[in-house]
């Protein structure tokens, strides 16, 4: 019991430092287009991190079942370069009680991984998508940059060559399409501006040319020119599309009785809520077969590490391949259960019955 206790506690460890390792490369990776949608939109920072959390339960999902493997693979690695497990099996201890603290750690991360996919995610998802398209839509203060062209309305098109203090401008360019039978453009060598519910532009030392249908130009030269410029009020919201992740379980049945064409789509969707809690402890007991082999060197040790992410990387391939071959044919749908299931039962009995994997391999 002591021993497992020890045993639990180094691997939750290990396994809680991969999963914030893999989280962060996700974080990483994903946010870059909230960081843009923030900074076009002109959005407050809190909403940036606002949209991080609601996206916490849908980078879990990906992140928890590797964070659970690389955990007890560091963990148990570490056992093993110390010679405890050599102790532990001299000591008449199985492979199997010694994979038992990790077996733990899964299933924790399996119970973490159900609760996240059937009861989690369906209400962030929906709070990540709604917030984001408010940001999207929404009629923040316009934010003048160097060097890019803003639609501040449908008709009207500002580009700016250099923002300065206080809303001082150099290198103004302006194209109006209010008034459908000219096109009015402005160009003015520096200004200042003022935006409240209006923009009111003043523009100094420029020309204003106005061109008809026939490409007739009127230029006018003038010192000093004030523009007001409207903001689009009445900017129409597009219907958002609901994403599957924001459907339950059993929102996704329903859905799929409803709709033949997408049937194959949301039942493959719907069992994955299932079938993902088989990751972590597949995940699991796949690094326990491997470390807990007799073998041990130190380019042992490194073929481990290789082969056994080699593994985790076919059984994922295997698992996705499957989940599409759903959308085609739901008769393949049983398969999305007894795949995994047959892998960890096969896991089991190698482990239980000390089948050493690498006998027959030139390691």
């Amino acid at each position: 019991m002591i021993l497992t206790s020890y045993i639990f506690k180094q691997t939750l460890k290990s396994v809680f430092v991969s999963t914030c390792v893999f989280l962060g490369v996700i974080w990483l990776s994903q946010s870059f287009r909230s960081i843009k949608l923030i900074i076009e939109k002109g959005a407050h920072l809190f909403d940036f991190f606002l949209l991080s959390f609601f996206s916490l339960p849908s980078w879990l999902i990906i992140a928890l079942p590797f964070g659970t493997f690389a955990g007890c693979m560091i963990s148990y690695l570490k056992l093993q370069n110390d010679k405890e497990i050599i102790v532990m099996k001299s000591a008449g201890i199985s492979p199997f009680k010694i994979s038992k603290p990790a077996l733990l750690v899964a299933l924790v991360s399996s119970i973490i991984l159900f609760v996240i996919s059937h009861f989690i995610l369906p209400k962030t998802y929906t709070n990540f998508k709604e917030l984001q398209d408010n940001i999207r839509n929404s009629e923040q203060k316009i934010i003048l940059r160097d060097n890019v062209f803003i639609n501040i309305n449908k008709y009207q098109t500002i580009f700016i060559g250099k923002v300065n203090k206080n809303n001082v401008l150099e290198e103004i360019f302006i194209q109006d399409k209010t008034d459908s039978l000219y096109l009015v453009e402005y160009f003015s060598k520096s200004g200042y501006v003022n935006i409240e519910d209006t923009i009111n532009l003043t523009m100094i030392k420029g020309t204003r040319v106005s061109t008809d249908k026939k490409g007739r130009s009127t230029i006018l030269n003038f010192d000093n020119y004030n523009l007001k410029i409207q903001k689009d009020e009445n900017k129409s919201l597009s219907n958002r599309v609901v994403e599957y992740n924001e459907y339950s379980f059993f929102e996704l049945i329903k859905k799929a009785d409803e709709k033949f064409a997408n049937h194959g789509k949301l039942l493959a969707e719907a069992h994955t809520r299932n079938t993902v809690i088989f990751m972590p402890i597949v995940f699991t007991l796949i690094v326990m077969l491997i470390i807990l082999n007799d073998n041990y060197s130190r380019l042992m040790t490194t073929y481990k590490k290789s082969f056994a992410i080699g593994l985790i990387f076919i059984f994922q391939s295997l698992v996705i391949i499957l989940k599409n071959a759903v959308h085609n044919d739901i008769s393949l749908l049983p398969l999305m259960y007894l795949f995994p299931t047959s892998i960890l039962v096969l896991c089991f009995i190698l482990l239980n019955k000390k089948i050493n994997l690498f006998k027959r391999l030139s390691f």
